[in-house]
């Protein structure tokens, strides 16, 4: 139910092939905060046997976004359970929010849990080709590059502004992502000075 006294939350913001996951894993690690990532959390609905996981199933399947307000509706199922930890270190969240909507439904529901404490937006940043290079050696079966290059426009077109919104708000730490990937932790932890 407390929060610890430097209890912080963390937006990790970048592309497709960014290194956000890794960069998550390994702060979590290294501090102990609690990650919300929407598909994780999609997933984990998704293999629920009743209409709302056979839609999420359906959609992610079509490659088709599920839309915001189900995606928020599970983001507050995760904030209940997290409210209830004694001595909560803070939250990660990986990816999202991905559109300027989600930013503000965001700030607007953080105050109700009592959660809006110390927030910060990582933004590891990576150049297209960098991206698109990633995401061809890892070569998932979804990562064709056509498929990856409408990914990098969605990209442009829904997170950048999120990522212009919360510069405005002085909240952006931008970090190069295209390091080692232990420079590039080293970088974020001597700039969030955690």
């Amino acid at each position: 139910m407390r929060l610890s006294e430097e209890f912080q939350i963390l937006i990790v913001l970048g592309k497709s092939g960014s290194g956000k996951g890794t960069q998550v894993e390994l702060l979590q690690r290294k501090f102990g905060f609690q990650v919300v990532s929407s598909g994780n959390l999609l997933r984990t609905r998704m293999v629920q046997d009743d209409f709302v996981g056979e839609r999420i199933r359906e959609l992610i399947g079509k490659g088709i976004l599920v839309p915001t307000p189900i995606i928020f509706h599970l983001w507050l199922h995760r904030f209940e359970e997290l409210r209830e930890q004694e001595n909560l270190k803070g939250i990660i969240f990986e990816g999202s929010p991905r559109k300027v909507y989600e930013a503000k439904l965001l700030d607007e529901v953080l105050p109700f849990y009592q959660l809006e404490g110390n927030v910060r937006v990582l933004y590891i940043n990576v150049s297209d080709q960098e991206a698109t290079k990633r995401l061809l050696e890892r070569a998932r079966s979804d990562d064709d590059k056509q498929a990856i290059q409408e990914r990098l426009r969605w990209y442009q077109e829904e997170v950048v502004p999120v990522i212009d919104y919360y510069r405005e708000k002085g909240l952006l730490i931008e970090v190069n992502g295209e390091k080692s990937v232990e420079a590039i932790n080293e970088e974020i932890v001597g700039k969030l000075r955690l």
